[in-house]
């Protein structure tokens, strides 16, 4: 999440110019959203797309981060200009708001952080209607903060960026990126791979296991939360349930993984997997079915976990499952 590293700029005193794609047509290599910050020594953090047209928009923000004001930049890159650039043919034209940020406007980004810890919706509201005096301000859907003449809500669970014409203003909706929470049953060798990289995608993650020293912070620094719970009962009392979350099971046992998964299948998880072979997911299956639990209980849950890349070592299917988890938060799995 960029803002964490925006924030750890303007804590250091740093002002800097901040690039977003608010806008497009046809075909670009982002989408609406898309950020990326420049220092004014010329140094950048995160990528709208690279080639020609993230250098020309960093050239223009390196002035923005030194002073100059800001930019609403249309950037063209149909390949159809006067010089016949061949750099720049994807096809589609991309809008890009070029602003500075500046120091003073850290409790901004503290709230932004604060929000998007709390999985609640969020994002940024900006005003261009003087493109050279972008105004910033953050919506938080906790709070009861009177809203834009628009349907703010039902942007922020899309969370896809918007430019927006109401009366004679022009408004930025900017949600802050999908998130979700990544709850870890089992601590081992694998839980903890996936742990690193979910985290460096900007999931939430918590870890549950039976021993403490398999759920500790010292052995998952990156974890929101590690619980310990005797033989993996009444696991949702304690670490919570929602719609935003994706339950991975990966315990030392079939049995537990059985046990897990039962729970599992009460609660509205947006994904489940689980690990193992085909058998044993059969197995774990008849014995649930005589529960009580249905095929299309059953439908909801991805087994063998993660995507079908030929993986082997712990680190390779942790790439194959956050893969799988990326898609499922993208609404394409």
């Amino acid at each position: 999440m960029i803002e964490k590293e925006i924030l750890a700029q303007l804590h250091r005193g740093r002002t800097i110019a901040l690039i977003t794609i608010i806008d497009k047509s046809g075909s670009a290599p982002r989408l609406p959203g898309s950020k990326m910050f420049v220092a004014s020594d010329g140094t950048t953090t995160g990528t709208i797309g690279g080639g020609r047209m993230e250098h020309t928009a960093c050239e223009a923000a390196v002035k923005v981060a030194a002073g100059a004001v800001p930019v609403l930049a249309e950037i063209d890159m149909r390949g159809t200009g006067a010089e016949g650039d061949t750099d720049m043919i994807c096809g589609g034209i991309q809008l890009l708001l070029i602003e500075r940020l500046t120091p003073d406007m850290a409790p901004l980004f503290e709230q932004a952080l604060a929000c998007f810890a709390d999985g609640a919706k969020g994002g940024w509201l900006i005003d261009i209607s003087n493109a050279e005096r972008p105004l910033r301000s953050f919506l938080d859907m906790r709070s009861d903060s009177p809203l834009p003449d628009v349907d703010c809500k039902a942007i922020m669970r899309r969370r896809v960026t918007q430019l927006i014409q109401t009366g004679e203003q022009s408004l930025v909706i900017d949600p802050l990126p999908k998130s979700g929470t990544v709850v870890l049953f089992g601590g081992g060798h694998v839980s903890k791979e996936v742990a690193w990289l979910a985290s460096s995608v900007d999931f939430d993650v918590v870890v549950c296991d039976d021993r403490q020293e398999f759920s500790n912070a010292e052995r998952f620094p990156m974890a929101r939360a590690t619980h310990v719970i005797k033989d993996f009962q009444n696991l949702f009392t304690g670490i919570g349930q929602g719609e935003d979350y994706y339950l991975l099971i990966i315990t030392r046992g079939h049995s537990y993984d059985q046990e897990v998964l039962a729970q599992a299948l009460r609660t509205p998880a947006r994904y489940i997997g689980m690990i193992g072979s085909r058998r044993k997911r059969d197995i774990c299956y008849g014995n649930l079915h005589d529960q009580g639990f249905s095929d299309a209980d059953f439908a909801r849950v991805h087994c063998p976990v993660g995507l079908s890349i030929g993986s082997e070592t712990p680190r390779e299917i942790a790439v194959s499952i956050i893969a799988e988890l990326i898609a499922a938060r993208a609404g394409v799995l």
